[in-house]
């Protein structure tokens, strides 16, 4: 029997991808509706306590008398060759320093982490260490997954990377998810670093929606009006130029990510496919982490029942998916920063969540 080498490779890489949504079901009805009755017997006025009932409910819906034990945030790193282009305000090296800082425990996800319970990872799928000042950027204690040895090509000139490595990239998450799962991690928060990807993000949504980019493209690390202008001038081009004679196909996300999207977030798609298997509770970021989501979601639609959102990001096309996802964030705090740091502002209300039940009196029978 002859094979093709390259079908070979995407044949291999694509099995843990197949099996993983095959395992996703939904979460349960029937533990959603005990959890409501529950819920209505209990020394309070009927809903009084508002969307912290529902997410009750809905971690019932994952986990029988879910509670969560050991919370971590996955930080998906990347560079993206879009950078060149000049759409963010920092150069690419600042993926390296903010990457050095979380690994050093100094960046602001980990100053919430702390505060908060939740221990910090950071999975390399990308970094450009090129850029490196003589030796001078620190990485160690992150994981080595890197699948691209200076991030991913300039998605205005090519396509980001190969359909193989994008499927390689989701898959990446997906196991990164079942080794902390295994280690007893049962709250995830997705997160990201990589100058550039909030074009990439914008890209992918644009791809996916057909809306405006005026509408959904954002000011990312602090751009000014005149190269927000270029921003969405190069993301329209990225697009044009991937809907060359192949085109992109709309119907398979895989081939979205690989054309105009990142490493970052295939990665976190992969991360909230992961713990959906694992019946384990994911939280949504901002922007890039809810584009990413919104890929998981086509892929696997019961993947939806494990997300849970955080806050609202300044960056205009979150609401948007949002509104696809059919969700309602809890905080509305203007952050715009990435890394994972809306989402771990969560634990604590899950937490809370999930003591609803285990605390407040039930009504007197008599009454």
């Amino acid at each position: 029997i002859k094979y093709d080498k390259e079908e070979e490779i995407v044949l291999r890489y694509s099995k843990i991808l197949d099996e993983t949504i095959k395992n996703i079901v939904p979460s349960s009805r029937e533990r959603m509706v005990e959890k409501e009755k529950e819920m209505n017997s209990l020394l309070k006025t009927p809903k009084g306590l508002g969307k912290l009932e529902e997410l009750a409910i809905q971690l019932e819906g994952i986990k029988k008398d879910y509670r969560p034990e050991k919370k971590i945030v996955i930080v998906m790193a990347a560079d993206n060759g879009v950078e060149r282009e000049k759409v963010s305000k920092s150069k690419r090296i600042i993926t390296q320093y903010v990457v050095e800082a979380m690994l050093q425990g100094k960046s602001s996800v980990n100053a919430l982490g702390k505060t908060f319970g939740a221990d910090i990872e950071v999975v390399d799928l990308g970094i450009d260490e090129t850029t490196d000042l003589e030796g001078k950027i620190n990485l160690a204690g992150i994981i080595n997954r890197k699948l691209m040895q200076t991030g991913t090509h300039n998605i205005a000139e090519v396509p980001a990377m190969d359909y193989i490595t994008a499927v390689k990239a989701i898959e990446t998450g997906i196991e990164i998810a079942d080794v902390f799962a295994e280690k007893g991690y049962n709250l995830f928060a997705t997160g990201e670093m990589g100058i550039g990807n909030t074009t990439t993000s914008s890209a992918v949504l644009k791809v996916l929606t057909d809306l405006s980019l005026d509408d959904i493209t954002g000011y990312g690390s602090g751009i000014d009006e005149k190269t927000l202008e270029h921003k969405k001038n190069v993301i329209q081009r990225a697009i044009d130029v991937n809907n060359g004679k192949e085109g992109i196909d709309t119907s398979d996300i895989i081939d979205v990510l690989s054309k105009v999207g990142g490493l970052d977030i295939a990665g976190m798609a992969g991360i909230y496919l992961g713990c959906a298997k694992n019946s384990i509770p994911a939280v949504i970021d901002g922007f890039i982490s809810s584009v990413a989501a919104l890929c998981a979601y086509r892929l696997c639609e019961n993947v939806k029942d494990y997300m849970i959102p955080s806050h609202m990001s300044e960056e205009p096309g979150m609401k948007y998916i949002i509104e696809e996802l059919g969700m309602k964030p809890f905080l509305f705090m203007n952050m715009k920063l990435g890394e994972g740091t809306g989402a771990v502002m969560m634990f604590p209300v899950i937490e809370a969540a999930c003591n609803i039940t285990r605390t407040v009196r039930k009504y007197p029978e008599v009454w």
